[in-house]
């Protein structure tokens, strides 16, 4: 999720860049120098797929384990990881269909590759999936900053000997306010070159959680501490009931998408593109995005084991200095991330309501064009008007008091929902749910068995060969694979997204315990703050 920004930019939606481009500043010379050093290998392919995989979302893993069961969830991330790289293949094989049969379309992106497949409708369906997923992770971002931030300045009143009875600099809101409000200028530049380190940053400091967290759990485990507390913790094997093996089905479907930079770093690699330089790229990727989120699950799971927070961090006493690192870490990730995460949000909104625009103007113009009894062709050529408008035209270019305006109404819709959600899962099912089941499963599916499709028809209407003929063994499998994951991906939009709403209105009742501090004072009773507060650190 890290880097979605970087697909959404190559697959284009809109030329907003040359107002920047004319006079570049250092930092967005050094990015592309960068850019230029490293782009087209196949490490570097890996390292930009691992940076787009790996974020926020790995501090929930640990809760979604301790959700399905050990035995249940290791079977399942292992299945979902052998899905992703399967995934991976199938776009790869859908964009040579597409170009086989419209040799005259490129295919540099996910939405291009839908629309190639199922027209306009096609794109917008991806585009407006990708605006929802992004909107939703906005939230989930700023949460796990909320919940960072809160360990952060509590640490700090502590230190400092500043308890008051009920610290305003604990509020939720406040804290958010501290955290975002100065990267908001940040977020009305239309082009964010300069902050493309920040995916590298992304994966860098779940490198370094990751490593603290092993550190962690390995001293708690020979602590006199774990001794004595043994016998109150068990390992769960079973998944906790329905509603715990598909939170985490949610959420490892979630840990994988890195699927919208394959065909962009397809057009980039350098030298001859063979099926065997793409499929490493994809398998390197996906097994040390796996290894990484292991790591992570089980150093938090055999520390804290069903205790298990959906925000792994929230577990940890405020006052351990290794993890305290680890959270101004993640809280300078999670806030330089918010604005590249909102950019390419922004830009697939856009990008809908201009492709709605021009596909209503189509039909009205058909509409005329009938009325009037223009003839077939005529009308025919006013279907592929959106087509032939080229890339970077007057359309796509927002006035800046729009593009301010829409700004800020992204900043509020993500800020008040973030300022009142107690536990981050309750966003975070909604990711997975609807997000990671139609990235993962049913839009790559559908599209590659769309275009295979097209793909023998062509041929037998070129080569006299039947599409029957075209379907030997391996054939069959393939498809049979692809109708399989496609099926899964429809029961799983549907059963997820009703436990995802039966969670919320679990959390919303108040059944649930709230994962953050700042939900949990009461400025009214001081003996209550006073107990709350010094039992994190007896």
């Amino acid at each position: 999720m890290a880097s979605l920004d970087d697909k959404l930019e190559s697959s284009n939606m809109g030329d907003n860049t040359e107002a920047v481009a004319e006079n570049p500043g250092i930092f967005a010379k050094l990015s592309k120098a960068w850019r230029v050093a490293t782009q087209g290998t196949v490490v570097s392919s890996i390292f930009i797929l691992l940076t787009t995989s790996v974020g926020a979302g790995t501090l929930s893993l640990p809760y979604g384990f301790a959700q399905g069961g050990l035995v249940f969830s290791s079977i399942i991330f292992f299945v979902i990881m052998l899905i992703s790289i399967h995934v991976g293949s199938m776009l790869f094989a859908g964009k040579r269909y597409a170009e086989e049969v419209y040799p005259d379309r490129e295919v540099w992106g996910y939405a291009d590759l839908a629309e190639v497949a199922y027209g306009t409708i096609g794109k917008i369906a991806v585009l407006l999936t990708i605006a929802v997923l992004l909107f939703l992770s906005l939230i989930a971002y700023m949460i796990f900053a909320r919940d960072q931030l809160e360990a952060i300045v509590s640490y700090v009143l502590v230190a400092t000997n500043n308890i008051p009875a009920c610290s305003p600099l604990l509020n939720c809101a406040l804290l958010m306010c501290m955290a975002f409000l100065p990267v908001f200028p940040i977020t009305l530049l239309r082009n964010l070159s300069p902050l493309q380190f920040t995916s590298y940053l992304s994966a860098t400091c779940v490198f370094f959680v990751a490593t603290a967290m092993s550190i962690d759990t390995g001293i708690y485990w020979t602590s006199s501490d774990f001794n004595a507390s043994i016998a109150d913790h068990s390992i769960q094997l079973a998944p906790v009931g329905v509603n715990g093996s598909l939170t985490v089905i949610s959420y490892c479907s979630l840990a994988f998408i890195c699927h919208f930079n394959l065909l962009p770093l397809q057009k980039e690699l350098k030298g001859p593109v063979t099926k065997v330089k793409l499929y490493s790229i994809i398998v390197g990727a996906i097994l040390t995005a796996y290894v990484l989120y292991n790591i992570v699950i089980f150093a938090g799971y055999f520390r804290f084991f069903e205790s298990l927070k959906s925000d792994v961090m929230v577990n940890y006493p405020k006052n351990n200095h290794l993890m305290l690192a680890a959270r101004v870490a993640l809280l300078f990730m999670l806030v330089t991330s918010y604005p590249v995460l909102l950019h390419p949000t922004r830009d697939s909104i856009n990008s809908v309501i201009i492709l709605i625009k021009d596909l209503v103007s189509n039909k009205l113009k058909k509409r005329r064009a009938r009325k009037n009894n223009v003839n077939t062709e005529a009308i025919t050529l006013l279907d592929d008007v959106d087509s032939k408008i080229p890339k970077g035209s007057n359309k796509n270019k927002i006035p800046t008091l729009i593009w301010f305006c829409e700004t800020w109404i992204i900043f509020a819709l993500t800020f008040l929902p973030a300022s009142f959600i107690t536990d981050v899962s309750l966003v975070w099912n909604f990711v997975g749910s609807i997000g990671g089941v139609l990235v993962l499963y049913i839009y790559p599916a559908a599209c590659y068995l769309k275009l295979r499709f097209a793909r023998n028809r062509l041929r037998s209407e070129l080569g006299n060969i039947t599409i029957r003929s075209q379907y030997n063994s391996a054939a069959v499998v393939k498809e049979l694979v692809a109708w399989t994951i496609l099926i899964i991906g429809l029961l799983l939009l549907v059963v997820e997204n009703y436990q995802a709403i039966s969670q919320a209105v679990i959390i919303t009742s108040g059944s649930k315990e709230p994962s953050g501090l700042c939900f949990q004072l009461d400025c009214k009773v001081v003996e209550e703050w006073n107990h709350t507060y010094w039992g994190l650190y007896s």
